[in-house]
């Protein structure tokens, strides 16, 4: 079995794992906080007025977390500062849909509990977003002062992208990424006031959201500019059967297509357009049976004799030029890496900051993991950003692995080098399951093959080896259940394995 396949960095695995690092460096951690209360007692700072400081960690994720356990681990027992922008515990991003939707309580979201962080022996800033990062003058400057450093880690994480939304004046839309962000969400789905929701982004992050809202009974339309959902995951044929369940649950898409404008209507046009639609709705009442028989009642005039569809506050026209009205949009179009603190050129970077096997940048004082880091992907063997919790916490665990090393005045061992991602996705909508692994790219020097029995579809992407044979580089599972256990996790588990042998 290898590294990747042995770390097991589920929630819960990663309480244990904290659990566990914590009792082993109870005494490097309690030795770290004297060393913190020391300097802050003494009120020592350098000549420019910032507070010195060895070992800065931006952003307090599961990166973030991961770098402190392998720092502490590996037996480092000097001061570290924590710099986060959220005002909350460390909590896992991939249960915020799971908490809007009501299928987790709040308390859930925290892999790790205040008193397994305390252990670790940092000195967390929590609300103080780091403004600047200066590389060379080994500075941080936040709301709380300025700080310089020996070692930093960034591990801030990502943002929400709204690029594509059109600028709608009085009204912002809904997105999901943050803690914060799901609460909004829960608070606008519970309100009672919001029946229809557009949700605009095919990925798995908007699939996520349009089941948060299918969950509280909110009538849902999806609207993606590609021609299927699961944006760069899915082939054609696992997207299709995805589409065909999202449709049995009464979603509308509306692939291929745009939202042009948004439009928020005023207080007197939503009375009238209700007042319109009750009107409309008592005058179609004795058709209904009929028009049911015959399978006419459908669409705003269907929608509104069953009293589900009262217009929307939202007015939104799409690409093909229809309309229709919305109590809310969700924009799932994307995340930016969290870098807004850091000079351009500063660091050598891509789509993020490239970093080498000990997830060190262009600067060696300046490590980068998570969402902000730009490292090994074993099926290509290029670099690139793998935003999953899985490589976040592994990347994490390797800087602060080698950060300690180099504190102690050594080198990193080759054995704690990152060994590469490989990109893994699991999604299941209301029952509706989607598995994918490597890469899904149809193109030049590959064969896709598909497999489709009564429950589930099975797409293979081959490339052709140097051997002269062929290695599967990816694959897509989609099917009608979500089953622990079944036969479509077993068929993902060991398909992952195929591509992580073939990537050795």
């Amino acid at each position: 079995m290898s590294r990747i396949e042995q770390a097991d960095l589920s929630q819960g695995a990663q309480a244990a794992r904290a659990e566990e690092a914590a009792g082993a460096s109870a005494t490097a951690g309690a030795d770290a906080s004297r060393e913190n209360t020391a300097s802050a007692s003494a009120g020592q700072e350098d000549a420019a007025g910032a507070v010195p400081v060895r070992v800065a960690v931006i952003g307090y994720g599961t990166a973030g977390v991961n770098a402190l356990i392998a720092l502490r681990r590996a037996g480092y027992a000097g001061d570290v500062h924590v710099f986060s922008d959220a005002t909350t515990l460390p909590y896992s991003p991939i249960l915020t849909s799971y908490y809007a939707g009501g299928e987790k309580a709040y308390e859930e979201c925290f892999p790790w509990s205040a008193d397994e962080l305390a252990c670790l022996g940092a000195e967390v800033h929590l609300d103080c977003p780091v403004t600047a990062l200066d590389p060379t003058a080994h500075l941080i400057r936040t709301p709380q002062g300025d700080f310089t450093y020996e070692k930093c880690l960034i591990a801030s994480g990502a943002h929400p992208s709204t690029a594509g939304f059109p600028a709608t004046e009085g009204y912002e839309p809904l997105v999901l990424r943050t803690l914060d962000d799901a609460c909004r969400l829960k608070r606008v789905l519970e309100g009672g006031a919001c029946r229809r929701v557009l949700v605009s982004g095919a990925s798995m992050v908007a699939l996520k959201s349009l089941e948060a809202c299918l969950r509280h009974d909110v009538t849902c339309t999806l609207v993606g500019m590609n021609p299927h959902v699961l944006d760069f995951n899915a082939l054609p044929a696992a997207a299709e059967r995805f589409e065909r369940g999202l449709a049995a649950k009464g979603v509308e898409l509306r692939l291929g297509q745009t939202i042009k404008s948004v439009e928020v209507a005023s207080a007197e046009d939503t009375r009238d357009a209700v007042a319109n639609d009750a009107s409309t709705a008592n005058a179609s009442s004795c058709s209904v049976d009929t028009a049911d028989a015959n399978g006419m009642n459908t669409g705003a005039a269907a929608a509104a004799i069953s009293g589900t569809a009262a217009p929307g506050k939202l007015t939104v026209t799409f690409s093909t030029g229809e309309a229709d009205r919305f109590d809310e949009v969700i924009v799932a179009h994307g995340v930016r890496s969290n870098l807004g603190f850091l000079p351009q050129g500063a660091l050598e970077a891509d789509r993020a900051l490239l970093v080498d096997e000990f997830m060190r940048t262009s600067d060696p004082d300046v490590y980068a993991a998570g969402d902000v880091a730009q490292a090994l992907e074993l099926v290509s063997g290029e670099r690139r950003v793998v935003g999953i919790w899985k490589s976040a916490a592994l990347q994490g665990a390797c800087a602060g692995a080698a950060m300690a090393a180099e504190l102690a005045g050594g080198a990193p061992e080759a054995a704690d080098a990152y060994p590469g991602s490989i990109p893994t996705n699991t999604i299941a909508v209301l029952g509706t399951l989607f598995i994918s692994a490597g890469s899904v790219e149809a193109c030049e020097g590959r064969r896709v093959e598909v497999r489709e029995d009564d429950d589930m579809t099975v797409v293979y992407v081959y490339e052709d080896a140097d051997d002269g044979g062929e290695r599967l580089v990816g694959f897509n599972v989609t099917c009608d259940e979500d089953v622990a256990g079944s036969r479509a996790y077993d068929t993902g588990a060991m398909l992952t394995l195929r591509i992580e042998a073939a990537c050795r």
